[in-house]
This record gives structure tokens, C-alpha cells and sequence, in this order.
């Protein structure tokens, strides 16, 4: 588990399961009380790195984090496995729970994830939507140059997949400290972050990576009518700031917040800041939300 804190009494700390329609059980955290927050962890990651995030939140929220398909608890199941099943599977958990007013949040991957099941099924059940550090286009080419820092393009994705493949504990070690802003984060959070990571399933994760590096979401931002926060690590290593005010211009609604001192993962790397921007967000917007249907209420047929 992942940088846990254990300074504050929560009113509710507890892990459930939903079972999916092929019967995979989808295994989750869920903490506090209050207005919803769902966070969506990222590839080859699992609900433990939003540990801290929920304890920070729980005293005014119910923060529920689930583990993906073929993460931490959750097992790969029968179905395709891909960013479409995905989403579909973070729409059920929605169902079943009955959620709605939902804030949802979408780290790296999981941001591919929201968007997709916000074009699969749109956004009647989210309030809003906070995107960190994620670009709608992961690989580059000839005509889109914001996707991966590095320059990532379709042939040095396969090479990575065959790498994936190939031995998945020492790709997840060299993977891991790049998560992080270089320099900047300790030692420990580097080597806890690498345990995690290992015991992803080598295959399982190239698969959803070469599905996630498929995905162009450019066509459907524009669609997308409520309430996103863009959040940036200014030292991220994964995505530049370009790729963040390029979502803030083409996102109907949406502001940009950058973590000066953060890379990939600022709700680690600057907890207290992101739990805050996180408080603030949702507030604003359920409130707004909150006053709307007050009004809509009011108006007699």
C-alpha cells in the first residue's frame, strides 16, 4: 500500500466487490462519506496510489477507488482486454453502487478510461471531471506531436510491448522512477511504487497497452459538456504542459492547474495540493450543481 496515512479517524474505510456481467469481481476501496468522488488509477497501477488521496478526503467525501481489470485485486476476467471493457466496467461499478453527482477523477490511463465511457455512455451521472496528466492521443506521429514526451511513436510502442513481454519486472522497475519528477521524490516512494507495479501480469499489460496507445479521444473532447479540471505536473516526463493547454482549448468547459513540483504523479509527489485542488473543484461545481436543482425545482409546470 502506498504512502497511507494514519493521522485521521474516518467515518467509513472499508473494501467491497461488485461482480461484472462476465462475473470477474471488481474489488474496491471505499472511504468517508459525503458527496462522490470516484478516482480511476492508471496502467499497471492499482487503488492503493489513491490511498492518501482518499484519507485526505474522507472526512468530506465518499471516495470510492476501484482496481481495474487485471489489477491489484481485480482479476483479468473473460471479456476483451481493453480501454472499450474498461469503461463499460467503470460504468457497471457506477450502476451498481448507484452513484450519481459523481466527480470522477482519471490518473494517466484512467483519464483515457473516463473519456471513453463518457462516449459510450455520456455524462448524465458526473458532475465533473478531473484529468490528470494525460493526452487524448498517447502515440505521435506525422500529424500530432503532444502525445508521449519521449516521441513515442507506433513502432517504439511495439518494441515496448515485446519488452513488456519479454520480462515485465525489470520493465516495471525502469519504469517507475519515471513516474516521478527527477530528483525531487524519495527514495522509498520509487521502490514501494516498483513492488506495485511488479506484480502486474506482464502480458495482461501489453495487451492494455497497445489498446490504450490505439485510442484517439481529439474527436470527441469537444463533445464533452461538463465541468474538467486538467491537472500537470510541470516536470512530468510523460507529457508536456503543451499537451494540458492543448485539452484547456479544445475541452468545453475545463481550467488547467500545474503541480510545479510534480511529474506524472502529482497526488503523490504533492498530495496536500492535489487533495486541496481536488476539495475546491468539487465544491465549486457541486454546489453549482446543487443550486441548479434548486431553481429547476422551483419552476412550476
Amino acid at each position: 500500500m502506498l504512502h497511507v496515512r494514519q493521522d485521521r479517524a474516518l467515518k467509513r474505510d472499508s473494501a467491497g466487490q461488485v461482480v461484472l456481467r462476465d462475473g470477474t469481481p471488481m474489488v474496491f476501496s471505499d472511504t468517508g462519506s459525503g458527496p462522490v468522488i470516484l478516482a480511476v488509477h492508471g496502467w499497471a497501477a492499482s487503488r492503493s496510489f489513491f490511498a492518501d488521496l482518499a484519507d485526505r478526503l474522507g472526512d468530506r467525501y465518499r471516495v470510492i477507488v476501484p482496481d481495474l481489470r487485471a489489477h491489484g485485486d481485480t482479476p483479468a476476467g473473460s471479456l476483451p482486454l481493453d480501454i472499450d471493457t474498461l469503461a463499460a466496467d467503470l460504468a457497471e461499478l457506477m450502476d451498481k453502487l448507484e452513484l450519481d453527482h459523481v466527480v470522477l477523477i482519471g490518473w494517466s490511463m484512467g483519464a483515457m478510461i473516463a473519456w471513453a465511457m463518457i462516449r459510450q455512455s455520456g455524462v448524465a451521472r458526473l458532475s465533473g471531471l478531473v484529468v490528470e496528466d494525460m493526452t487524448p492521443r498517447v502515440l505521435n506521429d506525422t500529424d500530432w506531436s503532444l502525445g508521449m514526451a519521449s516521441g513515442l511513436n507506433a513502432s517504439g510502442s511495439a518494441r515496448a510491448t515485446d519488452l513488456m513481454r519479454a520480462n515485465w519486472p525489470a520493465y516495471a522497475a525502469g519504469f517507475a522512477p519515471r513516474l516521478f519528477a527527477s530528483g525531487s521524490t524519495d527514495a522509498g516512494l520509487v521502490r514501494e511504487t516498483a513492488e506495485e507495479l511488479s506484480r502486474r501480469d506482464g502480458e495482461a499489460m501489453a495487451v492494455l497497452w497497445s489498446s490504450m496507445t490505439s485510442q484517439d479521444m481529439r474527436p470527441a473532447l469537444g463533445d464533452m459538456s461538463l465541468p474538467i479540471l486538467v491537472a500537470h505536473g510541470a516536470e512530468s516526463a510523460a507529457y508536456g504542459p503543451e499537451t494540458s493547454r492543448y485539452l484547456v482549448d479544445t475541452l468545453p468547459q475545463a481550467d488547467r492547474l500545474e503541480f510545479a513540483h510534480s511529474g506524472h504523479t502529482p497526488h503523490l509527489e504533492q498530495a496536500e495540493e492535489f487533495a486541496h485542488a481536488v476539495d475546491q473543484f468539487a465544491s465549486r461545481i457541486l454546489a453549482g450543481a446543487e443550486y441548479q436543482r434548486k431553481i429547476e425545482g422551483s419552476i412550476s409546470p
